[in-house]
C-alpha cells in the first residue's frame, strides 16, 4: 500500500510571535518594521532578521483593524483648493516636508489636505487618526471640532482655544526682529504685512503689534505711511514695495513680516527701483525658510524653528492625543538669523 506523506503548513508567524522571540514589546517590533528611528540599530537589525527569516510581511489592513487605527494622520492647509501660489511657499513646503519626516518616524502617513475647514466627511470617516493644522487664528470653527478628535495646530496660543497649540511668539519675535534694526542706526523701519493684520486673533496682528511696539519703546513715532498690507501671496509684494516707497521714500529699513518668499521679492523689487541692500534700505523677513540663505544678499530672518524642535513638539502633542492623554499648548523659542541683508554680517 502506498504510503501519503501529509505536509502540514508552517503556522503563519505573528507580531506577538517575534515579541516573544526577541523580548519586546509589539508595539517595538511593528516600529522596528516600519524602520522606525525610534528603535536602536541592534534592536531593529534583529527584529528585521527574524522578520526575514520566517516571510513575515505586515498586513497593514488587519493591523489597523486590530488597533482600531489608520496610521494616517491629515496635515490641514487653510488654503482655497485652488490656491497653488500659497501652497508652493517655501515655508508651507518645509512645514508640510518637517512634519511629515516627524510623522514618519512615528509610524505615520501624511494625507494633505487643502480646505478652510475640517470637513465632516474626514472628522468621523476612520480614514485618519488625528490631524495637525496650519494656522489657526482666522479659523474659529476649530473650536467646534469634537474634543475627542486629535488636532493639534500650529501657531501661538489665542483666548478661548479648546485645542493644542504649538508654536513661536510672533509679538516677542517681532518686536525683537525691529530692535535688531534699530540698534543698526535704522530709524525710518517700514512693515510689510498681510490684509488679516487687522483680526487681532491672527499672526499678523501679534507681528504687527511687536513692530509697534518696538518703535514705542524706541521713542518713535508709529507712522501710518510706513505700514502696508498685501495678499499673502509673495507676487503682491512688488505692489506693496512701490506703494510703500510712494508713502515713505525715506524708508530705510523693512521687515516683511508676511514671510521670506515677499522678503526675496521686496529685495528684487528695490533692486530694480536702484535702492541698494542693505546700504540703502536694510531688510528683514519672516520663517527662515532655505529659500534665503542662498543669493547676492542672503535675507535676515525670523526663524520659526519648524525645521527642528517644532515639527517634533507638534507631532508629539498630536501622538499624545491619539493615544488618548492630554497635550499641553506649547511656545516654543524662535530666534532671530543675522544675514547681510539687514547690513550686520557684511
Amino acid at each position: 500500500m502506498q504510503s501519503i506523506a501529509i505536509i502540514m503548513a508552517k503556522p503563519k508567524l505573528t507580531l506577538a510571535d517575534i515579541a516573544k522571540m526577541t523580548g519586546v514589546s509589539t508595539s517595538t517590533v511593528s516600529r522596528a518594521l516600519n524602520d522606525s528611528p525610534l528603535i536602536n540599530d541592534e534592536t531593529k537589525q534583529r527584529i528585521q532578521s527574524i522578520a526575514r527569516d520566517h516571510n513575515y510581511q505586515i498586513h497593514l489592513g488587519a493591523r489597523n483593524f486590530r488597533l482600531k487605527k489608520s496610521f494616517i494622520v491629515a496635515v490641514v492647509i487653510p488654503i482655497e483648493t485652488s490656491d497653488a501660489a500659497t501652497l508652493t511657499n517655501p515655508f508651507i513646503l518645509e512645514f508640510i516636508g518637517s512634519v511629515g519626516c516627524e510623522l514618519r518616524n512615528n509610524g505615520y502617513d501624511l494625507l494633505l489636505i487643502q480646505d478652510r475647514t475640517i470637513s465632516e466627511r474626514y472628522l468621523r470617516s476612520g480614514l485618519v487618526d488625528g490631524f495637525i493644522q496650519l494656522g489657526h487664528g482666522d479659523y474659529p470653527n476649530l473650536n467646534s471640532v469634537p474634543e475627542d478628535v486629535p488636532l493639534a495646530v500650529w501657531g501661538p496660543p489665542f483666548p478661548g482655544q479648546k485645542y493644542c497649540t504649538v508654536g513661536i511668539d510672533n509679538w516677542a519675535l517681532s518686536r525683537e526682529a525691529v530692535e535688531h534694526l534699530l540698534r543698526l542706526g535704522r530709524r525710518r523701519i517700514a512693515l510689510i504685512t498681510t490684509h488679516d493684520h487687522v483680526k487681532a486673533t491672527t499672526e499678523a496682528a501679534n507681528r504687527l503689534q511687536g513692530y509697534q511696539e518696538a518703535l514705542r519703546t524706541a521713542g518713535l513715532p508709529l507712522d501710518p505711511a510706513l505700514v502696508v498690507s498685501t495678499d499673502w501671496n509673495p507676487a503682491a509684494g512688488v505692489g506693496a514695495t512701490q506703494q510703500l516707497l510712494r508713502q515713505a521714500p525715506d524708508a530705510d529699513a523693512i521687515f516683511v513680516s508676511s514671510g521670506d518668499a515677499m522678503a526675496l521679492v521686496v529685495m528684487e523689487t528695490l533692486r530694480e527701483l536702484s535702492r541698494s541692500i542693505p546700504e540703502d534700505v536694510a531688510i528683514v523677513g519672516f520663517d527662515n525658510s532655505s529659500v534665503g540663505e542662498t543669493g547676492a544678499v542672503p535675507l535676515t530672518t525670523v526663524s520659526q524653528e519648524i525645521r527642528g524642535l517644532g515639527a517634533k513638539l507638534l507631532v508629539e502633542s498630536l501622538m499624545q492625543l491619539i493615544d488618548g492623554k492630554k497635550a499641553a499648548t506649547q511656545v516654543i523659542e524662535g530666534k532671530i538669523i543675522v544675514r547681510r541683508s539687514c547690513g550686520a554680517a557684511l
